[in-house]
């Protein structure tokens, strides 16, 4: 049951034997010192406790201060419980014992406290509070301009192989069917024939394969697929193991060709459209963050106040998801959490989508982005001159297109090849024989935002959006580029956590500025 944090100080607590003047010198530490108390209250996590059953739990308080602190050093588990023993500076800023060295909690207590935040869906009362401090530290002005931006985070889960992973995914099923016969994996793997995936940390490592041969790496392929089967059938038997046979199905579908003609399986060419890379965090996807950087786990969406550097969103999603189908989602929580209305956004080009503008006009708010810009030395749409209705366009030598047609709801305009064959900005145009354009029906709506992206004015204003790529560094120099536990939802309480400790960092340096 919860468990309450005595309101009055120790007597021999670390901050009364101190005294104000040492705790004040601690910065961060200092800070949860005297404003910890305020911070947390053990009622904010009454849902995720018994009411009137079991022992008083250690107050959920002082275990949010305690991963508050974590999240500010980048430690783990065991090292946040060993800080609490032996560090003055987590003992000041918990109000620990000076000459004690027990710790107020055990790293299952630790670990547990986590767990029940995520299931009760309390990982951002943080985040939020963090929000209202430096909303009441002065730092929000009443009407926000915020930036928006996404930033890949590595999962935490090891990316295999197709064949390792139908191994990884056979002996997932085994543990889940362990868990309700009470034998032992080695046990029910013996019994199932299955034990060479139990035994191996690397099945491809443990067998004997000419991989140069084909037909040889068909026959073990087609051996895997023939334990596959034998794990989704004890998993059936058992009556249990349902996500871990699920997960396996997954996994042979997504990247086995069953053979044609009796002939051998083979690994499918190409990636599957969100596909599964780990079996030991399922939520991983393959991602990219540019033409050349490519990684596995997780994407972060943010949204910061320009002006201050705080961050008043977060959001995780898988890394296909386009940033701009974020846009309204972060812009509400903003609003929520701030309590202040959002006058203006800004975005980079990856903003600049139809769905983003859409969201942004769902709610109420102004995007302003950059715009994507066509290939060096090349004409984009805006060097051509297009009527306001889109029925009549000429090229930037100024011919007009020779057959308008409709396209869905847009017009596509063709210029004739003889045309394009003796223009002096052929090169400038296009390689194909002769130039097309589409003219969607914001098609002037979107070469204004160009213009304005471009101009004086409106570089000034986006050029305010590095405030978010500011606070994204900030919140990586804390380790959350890395996701440290398995899952999206873990990786974005990391997020929220670590969020939380950047704005604090704001608000609470803004007093100390201030003297208070």
């Amino acid at each position: 049951m919860l468990g309450r944090r005595d309101p009055q100080r120790r007597l021999f607590g670390a901050p009364g034997l101190l005294g104000l003047n040492v705790s004040r010198d601690l910065g961060f530490y200092g800070k949860l010192a005297s404003r910890g108390h305020e911070f947390f209250d053990d009622d904010d996590f009454a849902a995720a406790y018994c009411e009137n059953n079991g022992r008083p739990s250690c107050p959920p308080s002082i275990l949010a201060m305690a991963r508050l602190l974590q999240h500010y050093e980048g430690i783990s588990d065991g090292e946040a419980v060993e800080r609490c023993k032996y560090d003055l500076r987590w003992k000041t800023a918990l109000d620990l014992e000076l000459a004690s060295v027990d710790a107020p909690f055990a790293k299952s207590t630790f670990q547990a406290f986590r767990a029940r935040l995520t299931l009760h869906g309390s990982e951002g009362l943080v985040f939020e509070r963090s929000v209202t401090a430096a909303r009441d530290a002065g730092l929000l002005p009443e009407k926000l301009r915020v930036a928006l931006d996404s930033s890949p985070v590595r999962g935490r889960g090891a990316v295999k192989d197709t064949f390792n992973l139908l191994s990884d995914a056979i002996v997932a099923v085994v543990r889940a069917v362990v868990s309700k016969e009470g034998k032992t994996p080695n046990e029910v793997a013996v019994e199932a024939q299955l034990e060479r995936h139990v035994a191996a940390g690397s099945i491809k490592g443990s067998q004997m394969v000419d991989w140069e041969d084909q037909q040889a790496v068909g026959e073990f392929l087609d051996g895997l697929l023939d334990d596959c089967e034998q794990a989704l059938t004890i998993a059936d038997e058992a009556e249990c193991a349902t996500e871990a046979a699920a997960l396996l199905r997954k996994v042979i579908e997504q990247d086995v060709e069953v053979g044609v003609e009796d002939g051998p399986p083979s690994i499918k060419c190409g990636v599957a459209r969100e596909r599964t890379v780990s079996v030991s965090d399922p939520d991983m996807r393959h991602g990219r963050k540019s033409s050349g950087k490519v990684y596995s786990g997780h994407k972060a969406h943010v949204a910061v106040e320009v002006s201050s550097g705080v961050i008043t969103a977060v959001d995780m999603t898988p890394p296909s998801g386009a940033d701009g189908a974020q846009v309204k989602a972060l812009l509400e929580k903003t609003v929520q959490t701030t309590e202040r209305p959002v006058e203006l956004a800004l975005g980079d080009s990856a903003y600049s989508s139809r769905t983003a503008i859409a969201e942004a006009a769902e709610a109420g708010i102004e995007l302003v982005s950059k715009m994507p810009s066509p290939p060096k030395g090349r004409h984009g749409p805006g060097a051509f001159q297009v009527s306001e209705d889109g029925t009549l366009a000429s090229c930037p030598a100024g011919v007009s297109s020779s057959k308008v047609k409709r396209s869905g709801d847009a017009h596509l305009h063709e210029w004739s090849a003889d045309d394009c064959a003796g223009c002096a900005l052929k090169d400038a145009c296009t390689k194909a024989r002769r130039r097309t354009l589409l003219v969607p029906p914001d098609f002037h709506q979107r070469r204004r935002r160009e213009r304005y992206a471009s101009s004086e004015e409106g570089r000034a204003v986006l050029r305010r959006r590095v405030a978010v790529e500011h606070a994204i560094g900030r919140v990586k120099n804390l380790g959350a580029g890395a996701a440290r536990h398995f899952g999206r939802a873990k990786a974005r309480a990391q997020w929220l956590w670590t969020a939380a400790v950047a704005n604090l960092s704001l608000a609470w340096g803004r007093e100390v500025a201030a003297g208070a």
